[in-house]
């Protein structure tokens, strides 16, 4: 940890953030964590996202493959080593890792905080608006905030939390219905959960890819470009 000098707050490790799934697996996610080898991720009903070692052997991609199982998919994070040949590449994105040391956290009495009876309708929002995975236990890696319409009490924008390596909690899902954006909504939201984060003690981070719009947004709001990684959604054959 480092202290920062304006006003002498301890930063966390950033290496953390090299492998933020794999510290939170292996540390306060281990719970929901599953395992074979080298190889680690959520519970699927948790969340889609795996860990892998910086240098991937053939032993390791047989150990993803089997914590995936035959024709399931794995998230690849900056690959430099070959595939297994009978391995197919479906989807390429651009990461972007976002720090929000400097993000001015706000406590905000207008947003509600979701629980697991609001599930479905977080569910409908996220396939509406698709800011990331979202499944059915996700909302217990953290706390999510929202906004509810008030004359008609339905969801309109919501965020939370998701991975949390040692010192740091990320930002996800924030997302916000058609009908009510340019509200300011997911800056209320972000700034919220960022207070909830600062409260527990660690620092915010995010991940988004480099050409989602939001990236303005959260520049303005104070996070920091840190790394531009490729992550490869791979295909395991059935």
């Amino acid at each position: 940890m480092t202290i920062d000098g304006t006003d002498h707050r301890i930063v966390p490790d950033l290496r953390v953030l090299d492998d933020p799934f794999g510290s939170a697996l292996r540390g306060r996610h281990r719970r929901f964590a599953r395992s074979h080898g080298t190889a680690i991720a959520y519970r699927p009903d948790v969340s889609v996202f795996f860990a892998h070692p910086p240098e991937l052997t053939d032993d390791d991609y047989a150990d993803l493959a089997a914590l995936a199982g035959p024709g399931g998919t794995v998230g690849l994070r900056d690959r430099s080593s070959p595939l297994p040949g009978d391995w197919t590449v479906v989807a390429t994105y651009q990461l972007v890792l976002y720090t929000g040391e400097e993000v001015v956290p706000a406590d905000d009495p207008g947003l509600v905080r979701l629980t697991a009876d609001d599930v479905p309708e977080m569910t409908a929002l996220v396939e509406l608006t698709a800011p990331g995975p979202f499944a059915p236990r996700t909302i217990e890696l953290g706390t999510y905030l929202g906004f509810r319409d008030p004359a008609t009490g339905r969801l309109l924008a919501m965020a939370g939390e998701r991975a949390k390596p040692d010192g740091w909690t990320e930002i996800s899902a924030v997302c916000t219905h058609p009908d009510a954006r340019g509200r300011g909504l997911a800056r209320r939201l972000i700034a919220a959960v960022a207070h909830e984060i600062r409260e527990s003690g660690d620092l915010p981070f995010l991940h988004t890819t480099t050409d989602n719009p939001a990236c303005a947004l959260y520049q303005s709001m104070g996070f920091v470009r840190r790394d531009v990684l490729p992550l490869e959604i791979a295909q395991i054959p059935r």
